[in-house]
Protein backbone atom coordinates (compact mmCIF):
# COMPACT_ATOMS: atom_id res chain seq x y z
CA UNK A 1 0.00 0.00 0.00
CA UNK A 2 3.27 2.34 0.85
CA UNK A 3 4.23 2.53 -2.96
CA UNK A 4 0.69 2.90 -4.57
CA UNK A 5 1.01 0.27 -6.80
CA UNK A 6 -2.23 -2.19 -6.46
CA UNK A 7 -1.95 -6.01 -6.55
CA UNK A 8 -3.01 -8.34 -9.46
CA UNK A 9 -6.67 -8.88 -9.41
CA UNK A 10 -8.84 -11.67 -11.19
CA UNK A 11 -12.98 -11.53 -10.57
CA UNK A 12 -14.71 -13.89 -12.74
CA UNK A 13 -18.36 -12.95 -12.79
CA UNK A 14 -21.12 -15.27 -15.07
CA UNK A 15 -23.78 -14.41 -17.00
CA UNK A 16 -26.32 -14.25 -13.82
CA UNK A 17 -23.68 -11.81 -12.06
CA UNK A 18 -22.45 -14.40 -9.74
CA UNK A 19 -19.02 -14.31 -8.60
CA UNK A 20 -17.55 -17.71 -9.44
CA UNK A 21 -13.57 -16.77 -8.97
CA UNK A 22 -11.84 -14.28 -7.02
CA UNK A 23 -7.71 -14.42 -7.39
CA UNK A 24 -5.00 -11.91 -6.08
CA UNK A 25 -1.49 -12.33 -6.66
CA UNK A 26 1.08 -10.57 -4.57
CA UNK A 27 3.20 -8.28 -6.99
CA UNK A 28 5.90 -10.67 -7.47
CA UNK A 29 3.66 -12.95 -9.26
CA UNK A 30 2.19 -12.99 -12.68
CA UNK A 31 -1.70 -14.07 -13.67
CA UNK A 32 -2.20 -16.73 -16.53
CA UNK A 33 -4.67 -16.25 -19.34
CA UNK A 34 -4.38 -20.31 -19.93
CA UNK A 35 -5.50 -21.28 -16.37
CA UNK A 36 -8.42 -18.08 -16.67
CA UNK A 37 -9.61 -19.57 -19.86
CA UNK A 38 -9.83 -23.25 -17.98
CA UNK A 39 -11.22 -21.95 -14.89
CA UNK A 40 -13.98 -20.61 -17.36
CA UNK A 41 -14.95 -23.07 -19.59
CA UNK A 42 -14.75 -25.63 -16.24
CA UNK A 43 -17.79 -23.24 -14.87
CA UNK A 44 -19.24 -23.63 -18.57
CA UNK A 45 -19.63 -26.83 -18.08
CA UNK A 46 -20.53 -27.55 -14.70
CA UNK A 47 -23.37 -25.35 -15.74
CA UNK A 48 -24.34 -26.92 -18.31
CA UNK A 49 -24.08 -30.68 -17.66
CA UNK A 50 -24.01 -30.70 -13.57
CA UNK A 51 -21.26 -32.48 -13.01
CA UNK A 52 -17.93 -31.39 -11.17
CA UNK A 53 -14.28 -30.62 -12.64
CA UNK A 54 -11.59 -32.49 -11.02
CA UNK A 55 -8.19 -29.99 -10.81
CA UNK A 56 -6.46 -29.52 -13.81
CA UNK A 57 -9.63 -30.49 -16.00
CA UNK A 58 -9.24 -29.39 -19.55
CA UNK A 59 -12.37 -29.49 -21.94
CA UNK A 60 -12.82 -33.18 -23.58
CA UNK A 61 -11.15 -34.92 -20.01
CA UNK A 62 -13.31 -36.89 -17.73
CA UNK A 63 -15.46 -35.23 -15.13
CA UNK A 64 -16.87 -36.68 -11.78
CA UNK A 65 -20.56 -37.42 -11.37
CA UNK A 66 -21.62 -35.51 -7.98
CA UNK A 67 -22.43 -38.05 -5.44
CA UNK A 68 -22.80 -37.16 -1.56
CA UNK A 69 -22.59 -40.74 -0.38
CA UNK A 70 -19.69 -41.65 -1.89
CA UNK A 71 -17.79 -38.30 -0.48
Amino acid sequence: EETGIPFRGLFIIDDKQNLRQITVNDLPVGRSVEETLRLVQAFQYTDKHGEVCPANWRPGAKTIKPDTKAA
